[in-house]
């Protein structure tokens, strides 16, 4: 892989010009420097292989507040997501043509934010606003619709499924087969209320928009690494092994991701599982917990900041370089922003527009200016909620 993107790549070319690609050994490729997403973020393109190909591009949420663009073939998109349908059938028997339901922040070609929409066999329900009266809805509407399994983020379900226990709404009457949690950490007590909830379904997915799939749990509990597709290293581990978790994509030639710092931390301990997978087991901790705000009844994800941004850069390309919200009182907010070189005025007035749009009339918001945004490790809090700005 190296190989292949030292010669067909810009960027590559560059970057590994000082290593010598003959006799390869494990020593040579730690000669590799780790790749940072700040590198590779507005020159996404210098990395391809091949640009004639015919792509497939989605962006990253942009947890640190820099959505990066990530590319992959068609081919390479089909073997990855065959890859994942092999693993939720064997885990839960569904299957790509099996109707579903998501919790969702928006649609990322239109930006819509519908409270409930069915699109291709597939249910969404907004998390922008979580309020009891719309958990109502939404149980509602799992009812009618009849969904085989649920994808969620884990705070998103652990608030509906508590939301179901509280109220005794007969969960029986869901004909779930399999629930597939992604893009946060899925904590053991909201593991609990959710199989408290839904019953002895819940799989881990840990997976990102640049490699998809990289691992899923067993009915243990572990996570496991997908299959041999990635190389995995920990680098710059602690006393107990975790460090930074670091991929190269054996299999994306098109876009390759060599020594790639996901910004997350975690540890590959080495156990056997007594669920007999053969794949590696890996700990992740760290950097994927999102907080729910809370000011009042109005209940929402911060996921509504990244919808407002990406709405602004999608309008007014590199507006908003990166950003950062602190709820400094229940009911007021402090936007910081680090603006681009295509930041103006209206980028600013649609900004507001669109937070307005979201939250409660009540609720005051300030938006302020920044050269620069202080930021601990390769991820940090985008969204800092009342009680821990003031703890």
């Amino acid at each position: 892989m190296a190989e292949y993107a030292a010669e067909y790549s810009v960027f590559y070319k560059e970057r590994l010009s000082g290593i010598t690609t003959s006799n390869w050994s494990r020593e040579r490729f730690e000669q590799i420097p780790k790749l940072e997403k700040g590198e590779i973020i507005g020159r996404e393109e210098l990395l391809l292989t091949d640009s004639t190909a015919k792509l497939y591009a989605e962006f990253t949420s942009g947890s640190t507040g820099q959505p990066l663009k990530c590319y992959k073939s068609n081919q390479e998109k089909w073997q990855k997501a065959r890859l994942l349908w092999r693993i939720r059938g064997n885990k839960g028997g569904i299957g790509p043509k099996d109707p579903y339901a998501m919790f969702y922040a928006f649609n990322e070609d239109d930006l819509t934010t519908d409270t409930v929409s069915v699109y291709q066999q597939v249910m969404y329900m907004s998390m922008l606003d979580m309020s009891s009266k719309r958990l109502d809805t939404y149980y509602e509407a799992l009812l009618e619709y009849r969904p085989q399994w649920l994808l969620s983020v884990s705070t998103a379900l652990y608030l509906f499924a508590n939301h179901l226990l509280e109220r005794n709404f007969d969960r029986t009457m869901l004909p779930l087969k399999y629930i597939e949690i992604n893009g946060e950490m899925l904590f053991d007590y909201q593991r609990q209320a959710i199989e408290k909830a839904f019953g002895p379904i819940v799989y881990n997915h840990y997976g990102s928009r640049e490699f998809w799939c990289i691992a899923m749990s067993c009915r243990n509990g572990n996570l496991h690494l997908s299959s041999d597709q990635m190389y995995v290293e920990i680098l710059n581990a602690d006393s107990d092994g975790y460090g930074n978790v670091v991929i190269t994509d054996l299999t994306n030639k098109t876009w390759p991701l060599i020594r790639y710092d996901t910004g997350d931390i975690g540890r590959l301990p080495g156990i056997r599982c007594t669920c007999g997978s053969a794949h590696p087991v890996i700990e992740v901790t760290g950097g994927r917990a999102t907080q729910y705000i809370r000011s009042g009844s109005w209940i929402s994800s911060p996921i509504l900041f990244h919808y407002a941004v990406t709405k602004v850069n999608r309008l007014h390309p590199d507006a908003i370089r990166q950003f950062r919200v602190t709820q400094e009182e229940e009911k007021s907010f402090l936007f910081h922003l680090v603006p681009g070189t295509g930041f103006q005025e209206a980028a600013e007035l649609l900004l507001k527009q669109e937070l307005r749009n979201k939250i409660p009339d009540d609720v005051d918001l300030t938006v302020d200016h920044q050269d620069r945004l202080n930021t601990e490790g390769p991820k940090f809090d985008y969204f800092i909620p009342y009680r821990k700005a003031h703890s």
